[in-house]
């Protein structure tokens, strides 16, 4: 079993482990694939607590789940959002109890723009660039965004949605377009929406990975929670 929780963040330092609540994405990649590569793990079970964290680094453990020869079971308990159900949902099953928090899916870009409090106490960030460089520094602290950059951040942001969404559908072709505006279901409302398969609690999802591992089908009853 393989524990993914906290904020995912791709190499973060120690300060944002210890007090922030970061994990490292590209420990949880390298701990999948230690697991896939053991013979004697016939499958496996994720146990997602987290609301979500950075793109980078995540995507790729998305892609290691989808693709794994191992039949893989994501459970939920607390949260799986955002990111964390990006992952998630690239299990060949889901399984959340009734009152996890499962869903966000969406993507944003955050910008800090103080440009005028600093302006206020008499201080201007100047910014220049070469002349081909519209975006270059873009987000600068301290500096005004101006619409292009503005329009730019929109773009990555729906950028990031796209792939988001077209994995979700490689996965789980049946999840509709108005469960993937970046709201938050409950266990009952996420099957209702088929963003998971099942509910119940982890000896459940076991269960299923058992039944995987020996070639059932994953069901989509619900277990014991």
């Amino acid at each position: 079993m393989l524990e993914i929780s906290g904020v995912l963040a791709y190499r973060p330092d120690l300060g944002e482990m210890f007090f922030d609540g970061f994990e490292d994405s590209a420990e949880v990649l390298s701990a999948f694939r230690r697991i896939e590569a053991d013979p004697g793990a016939k499958a496996i079970v994720l146990n997602v607590n987290s609301p979500g964290g950075f793109s980078v680094g995540g995507a790729e453990i998305a892609d290691a789940v989808f693709k794994s020869a191992k039949p893989t079971v994501a459970w939920v308990g607390g949260m799986m959002c955002s990111l964390a159900y990006w992952i998630g949902s690239q299990a060949s099953a889901v399984v959340s109890t009734r009152s996890a928090m499962v869903g966000s899916i969406g993507a944003y870009v955050s910008v800090v723009d103080f440009h005028r409090m600093l302006a206020n106490a008499g201080i201007e960030v100047k910014v220049f660039t070469n002349k081909e460089g519209t975006f270059k520094a873009a987000g600068m602290p301290g500096a005004p965004i101006n619409d292009d950059h503005a329009a730019e951040f929109t773009r990555q942001a729906q950028r990031s949605f796209d792939v988001f969404r077209a994995d979700v559908l490689r996965a789980r072709e049946g999840v509709p377009d108005d469960a993937m505006q970046g709201q938050v279901f409950d266990g009952h409302q996420a099957k209702r929406q088929g963003l998971v398969d099942a509910l119940g609690d982890l000896d459940y999802a076991k269960a299923v990975a058992r039944r995987l591992a020996k070639g059932g089908r994953s069901g989509s009853d619900s277990g014991s929670d």
